[in-house]
């Protein structure tokens, strides 16, 4: 029988840094569903990550 991780084991806090009108954007679409910023970015990435679509990064 596994043990179940603990909290600690099983989250990560990460700090991003992005120009702020991209903040601006990320803090009025969670104001708008009342919802915290670091929960409405968790919301978004999960459905990324479970949609299984990649990423493609090109330099500007």
């Amino acid at each position: 029988m596994s043990k179940k991780p603990s909290k600690q084991e099983s989250n990560k806090t990460i700090g991003i840094n992005m120009n702020k009108k991209m903040a601006d954007e990320l803090t009025k679409r969670a104001e708008s569903m009342h919802l915290s910023v670091s929960k409405y970015c968790k919301i978004i990435l999960q459905q990324w990550v479970d949609s299984g679509n990649k990423l493609n990064l090109t330099e500007k």
